[in-house]
């Protein structure tokens, strides 16, 4: 065993943290600016000042570091999100507050944001694939179990009576939101935060039962 990893074996975990945080920024702005398939680990090594082999020991290769990347995402999503959706208001009252919570994560961290929906999931080795079934699917269904809430007390139109496609298409209209403003520059898009409260306004009166 070499030095350099007899050393990181003795330390203390706490003294790894800054290590790990700074391999997660550089692959994280690596991964985006140039692609997964198109980074090495070397180059990832590189951009955070440390070697090769501390992220082989830290992560296990650039697959597991993907997978950990988007995890620490979904994981501060689902967080924000179940605030709101755990709340003491009316169930639409908690859907509004939780789809408004979804959109300004998506706005206050967008290089996260960003990062989530930028990979073809298809293509993505089996840990990585795995993280989206389980932590992205915990994030939409919260959504989905306030919808199911609403549909229970008679709350949404009857044409909105599959909760799952509901939230489906909720999610969809919110996604689409927060791509539009981080992608079509020089438009004159009023302020966010007011887009925002808007957007979620018109769709939970489109299917809010009259």
């Amino acid at each position: 065993m070499g030095e350099s990893q007899a050393s990181v074996k003795r330390s203390p975990s706490s003294t790894l943290v800054p290590i790990r945080e700074r391999i997660l920024a550089a692959a994280r702005e690596l991964f985006l600016q140039e692609g997964f398939e198109g980074v090495s680990v070397r180059r990832i090594a590189g951009r955070a000042g440390c070697s090769p082999g501390m992220i082989s020991y830290l992560f296990g290769g650039k697959d597991q570091l993907l997978a950990r990347l988007v995890e620490n995402t979904f994981e501060k999503l689902e967080a924000r999100m179940a605030r709101h959706a755990a709340g003491e208001e009316d169930a639409l009252s908690r859907l509004r507050q939780t789809l408004d919570a979804y959109v300004q994560f998506g706005f206050q961290h967008p290089h996260e944001y960003l990062f989530l929906f930028t990979h073809a999931q298809q293509g993505l080795a089996p840990d990585v694939r795995s993280v989206f079934e389980t932590r992205g699917t915990a994030c939409f269904q919260r959504i989905q179990v306030l919808c199911e809430e609403c549909s229970a007390k008679g709350l949404l139109r009857k044409e909105f009576s599959d909760p799952g496609q509901t939230a489906q298409a909720l999610w969809a209209s919110v996604h689409g939101l927060i791509h539009l403003l981080h992608s079509a520059e020089g438009f004159p898009f009023a302020s966010r935060a007011r887009l925002a409260r808007q957007q979620v306004g018109i769709l939970l009166a489109g299917i809010r039962k009259l």
